[in-house]
């Protein structure tokens, strides 16, 4: 192959592997309030990656999320930045009682979740112990479920961000495909060198995982998950970004309610929300104060919770200091559920 063919396309890999971060200007972007889709559930597949260990509820408070959210550690405001509002649109405040836009797609294999979810509300009162083994029974979710948790808020469920501040992960993916890039070359007439394009391939896919793993100058680490998930998450990447199908396509992987709650609190509400301070009190609203993910089973009931979460919250915040909580219709009742009950044992 040509030498500067050669060149041209290693420049290119390492480009798209450099677009799957969040920009690092650090310019202030105001909300646009843009509306996206849901995106369909994945295949639904036999897992082949061997299952780790799923975190117990008595240990969750060690592998909760801590310290201050990713906004402040940023030193950003919601009102100036689109991270976790790319998930869907911002809930119209004008018509409060209308029920959030369903999405276009179901949520992969989660609803194994909502019969443990009833299991546990109807065993609380018998005991703590019990209701809290229920909440470790194991169930399997694709990648999809893996990207609405901890990706979607900032990405958006096709993947593309938000431009300039967030970028689209579809390119870097797109990277790490051989095949992918294989046509792209057979198609402009290129002779496609199978080992030099493996070569870029596999340095772009490390790239990708090295991204997952240490998070960048804007984008959080994701070190918390396990090599399974990886691999399911990657799948469904792949899928977003139109690669063709490789092993991981359809992976299932094993989780419970507790860890189902440590994804979404990761991944979505703390980008935001702090793991420990001030509630959700009077004071609080008027200065401003998002509460802490700790005091929200102390100050808030779970229905007001769910509600809070499908449905965002209004502009009549801004009146008292606050800032606008964009709605998450995309995660279940269950879902947020899981959330509440683990963060009502962190408190125990």
């Amino acid at each position: 192959m040509n030498r500067t063919i050669y060149v041209v396309l290693v420049v290119a890999a390492a480009l798209a592997v450099a677009g799957f971060r969040l920009s690092a200007s650090g310019q202030n972007m105001q909300a646009n309030g843009r509306q996206v889709h849901a995106q369909p559930p994945a295949n639904m597949l036999v897992a082949k990656a061997k299952p780790e260990a799923i975190t117990r509820a008595d240990e969750y408070p060690d592998a909760s999320v801590q310290g201050p959210s990713w906004l402040k550690h940023l030193g950003l405001t919601v009102s100036k930045t689109q991270m976790g509002k790319v998930g869907t649109r911002v809930f119209d405040p004008a018509t409060p009682d209308k029920k959030p836009e369903a999405a276009t797609g179901s949520p992969a294999r989660t609803d194994n979740l909502k019969p443990i979810v009833q299991r546990f509300l109807s065993t609380f009162r018998a005991g703590p112990e019990q209701s809290s083994e229920i909440l470790n029974e194991k169930f399997v979710v694709a990648g999809a479920d893996l990207y609405r948790w901890n990706c979607q808020g900032c990405h958006g469920p096709d993947g593309k961000g938000s431009e300039p501040e967030i970028n689209s992960v579809q390119g870097p993916v797109q990277g790490t495909s051989a095949a992918l890039a294989k046509a792209r070359m057979e198609a402009r007439g290129i002779e496609a060198d199978d080992d030099m394009i493996n070569q870029m391939t596999e340095l772009a896919a490390a790239s990708l995982r090295d991204r997952l793993q240490h998070g960048g100058k804007s984008m959080p680490s994701f070190e918390y998950l396990r090599t399974d998930e990886v691999e399911a998450l990657l799948g469904h990447l792949e899928k977003l970004s139109g690669v063709p199908p490789t092993k991981r396509d359809g992976l299932l992987v094993p989780e419970s309610a507790v860890r189902v709650a440590e994804h979404i609190e990761r991944g979505t509400c703390h980008i935001c929300h702090d793991a420990a301070g001030p509630g959700a009190g009077q004071a609080s609203l008027k200065q401003g104060t998002i509460p802490s993910l700790i005091s929200l089973p102390r100050d808030h009931s779970l229905s007001g919770v769910v509600h809070q979460v499908q449905y965002g919250s209004c502009d009549m915040m801004k009146m008292t200091g606050g800032d606008v909580m964009p709605a998450y219709p995309y995660f279940t009742e269950e879902e947020i559920a899981a959330v509440y009950f683990a963060k009502s044992a962190a408190r125990k």
